[in-house]
């Protein structure tokens, strides 16, 4: 048992502090109701690794897809997420419905979305060291798929950004007792207001987003996004309440291919023992 526990704490740190994809560049990550919000087909891919100094310190991908159908009401989406910390593994798979409804004015909406899908997780034995015939470390690979799903919702306007989404629902309604290993996120919500002026910088996005995560204090992350030289360029930071900071620079071609690097510091209790996290993520817009 103790040999679990062990390797199950950078799985439960890894939520403090999430992809930094989710604030800007893909949304549509924490939040299932902003999957199509155009009739594009948005690609999203990121790769991050974690306290990169520690051995079996956590390591996440991810890969995203999403678009609107003809009628612009209707959203759909892909996802397929993968981590690992220690011997301990995770992927999760969904697929999203999203329903935009518009206002009074076309220029505010609605948005409700639902995902579902499997979440797999098992120990690699191949990294385990110590007693490998406890019964509790052999038993964990022998339970079956987890289905589960998230609920989000947002109100949009051409500058304002209302949102919230409940992670994880089977976890939520307290019908996964026996998957108490891993500590996921339980709640996000956020706001931010996005000012565009008509110089070189082109837009500013302030965004405050306050995180729940199980078994620990609610995380607030305050931040901002700024957008240079006909949004080519864009700079970004946020201020973690546990004590880190995320501050990323991305560059996008022609609107359609985006490239984002985003450094975070470790969270205070972590700051003496590893260098922070890294994290690369690569954005492709196409028509259908």
């Amino acid at each position: 048992m103790g040999l679990l526990l062990f390797f199950i704490t950078p799985a439960a740190y890894s939520q403090l502090n999430p992809m930094g994809s989710i604030y800007y560049q893909n949304q549509f990550l924490a939040n299932p109701a902003l999957a199509g919000l155009d009739t594009m087909v948005n690609l999203n891919a990121a790769f991050k690794t974690q306290w990169v100094n520690i051995n079996g310190a956590p390591k996440i991908q991810y890969l995203t897809a999403d678009f609107a159908l003809k009628n612009k009401k209707v959203g759909l989406g892909l996802l397929f997420y993968n981590e690992s910390a220690g011997v301990i593994n995770r992927t999760r798979a969904t697929v999203t419905y999203a329903y935009h409804l518009k206002l009074n004015s076309d220029s505010s909406s609605l948005d409700f979305g639902l995902s579902a899908g499997i979440m797999n997780e098992w120990i690699d034995f191949g990294k385990a060291q110590g007693d490998l015939s406890d019964d509790v470390v052999n038993s964990f690979n022998d339970r079956r798929l987890y289905f589960d799903g998230d609920f989000g919702m947002a109100y949009r306007n051409e500058k304002l950004t209302l949102q919230a989404s409940l992670p994880n629902l089977k976890r939520f309604f307290k019908r996964d007792a026996v998957r108490n290993i891993v500590d996921r996120s339980i709640y996000f919500v956020a706001a931010s207001y996005k000012i565009k002026t008509d110089q070189v910088l082109n837009s500013v996005e302030p965004k405050v987003v306050y995180r729940g995560v199980e078994n620990y204090d609610g995380i607030l992350d305050i931040g901002s996004n700024f957008q240079f030289m006909q949004d080519k360029f864009t700079v970004s930071g946020i201020y973690h309440s546990t004590n880190s900071f995320t501050i990323g620079a991305g560059a996008n071609y022609k609107n359609k291919l985006g490239i984002l690097f985003q450094y975070t510091t470790n969270t205070s209790k972590m700051q003496s023992y590893s260098n922070g996290e890294f994290e690369l993520g690569l954005r492709f817009n196409f028509k259908k």
